[in-house]
């Protein structure tokens, strides 16, 4: 899926502008040698072991690659834009029932909902008609910092998770936890102090090129007057992998409705979207 996703993506980066994705450098470093090279090193583009005398301290294996970045508040409106232009209308409402949603659907009089698309990620734990047991949290706190130096993705793997992630427009992603069962939305001082140390240690352009000879404490003091943000999210994540698939469910008068429930993607939905999306259609057409 994410390979799928990835290609689609790459081409939307050279052909759509308007989309807010684009090519950069990745790096993913391992702390241990893992048994095999990663599964995705032989389908991306441009991708290369590192040489061990260029990894960092406490890391064992890297590889770089090209990449793609998300300006994701641009893409979201690239998505919401092109979907209004296909006749789509967005209605926000709250439902407490899957099936409430074919309440809201104006596809003219006479005239039953056939289908409904279940993407209510974390939602489908209580969602009547839903209620998926297997969903849990993964509890994420990030920064969105101004750093335009920063130019590539950097991640590290291991008892250490954390990434560098540009979003191509001067801003940066920087995290970050993966709390499991954590329900918690209130952000933790002293994991952003966490956070903004381990993003310098990957990534010293975080920084003008002044600060970048400062000591550590400094260099965090310094990273602190640029951030925008923090940001706590919760990952939608499901014991036994994405839920994709068809049920056939009756309304209160009776009439049938397919629904196609399409979630528990964890961190990866971005970069499995379109992939998941295409697979929905086809299994909609059969």
């Amino acid at each position: 899926m994410e390979i799928k996703t990835y290609h689609a993506m790459t081409s939307m980066a050279a052909n759509v502008p308007e989309a807010g994705i684009h090519v950069a450098q990745g790096i993913d470093l391992f702390e241990e040698l893992p048994d095999d090279k990663p599964w995705y090193i032989s389908m991306v583009n441009d991708a290369a072991e590192l040489s061990v005398k260029s990894l960092p301290e406490n890391v064992a294996y890297g590889v770089q690659y090209s990449t793609l970045l998300i300006d994701v508040p641009k893409y979201l409106d690239y998505l919401s834009n092109r979907f209004k232009s296909l006749g789509g209308v967005i209605v926000k409402k709250r439902i407490s029932h899957i099936l409430d949603a074919t309440q809201y659907a104006d596809i003219g009089s006479g005239q039953n909902v056939m289908v409904v698309v279940n993407c209510t990620g974390l939602g489908s734990h209580t969602l009547g008609g839903v209620c998926d047991q297997a969903m849990y949290p993964s509890r994420g706190q990030t920064l969105l910092v101004n750093a335009p130096d920063a130019k590539r993705t950097i991640t590290q793997i291991g008892k250490q998770f954390s990434y560098v992630i540009p979003r191509g427009n001067g801003t940066v992603i920087i995290g970050g936890t993966a709390d499991k069962n954590q329900w918690e939305c209130e952000p933790n001082s002293l994991i952003t102090d966490i956070i903004i140390s381990r993003a310098l240690n990957l990534e010293p352009a975080l920084l003008p090129v002044e600060a970048r000879v400062l000591d550590q404490d400094a260099k965090v003091q310094v990273l602190k007057k640029h951030v925008i943000s923090v940001n706590v999210g919760l990952r939608p994540m499901r014991d036994g992998g994405v839920r994709l698939e068809s049920e056939s469910m009756s309304t209160a008068a009776n009439s049938k409705v397919v629904v196609v429930h399409c979630y528990g993607h964890g961190g990866f939905g971005y970069q499995s979207s379109l992939a998941y999306a295409d697979k929905h259609v086809v299994r909609h057409d059969e």
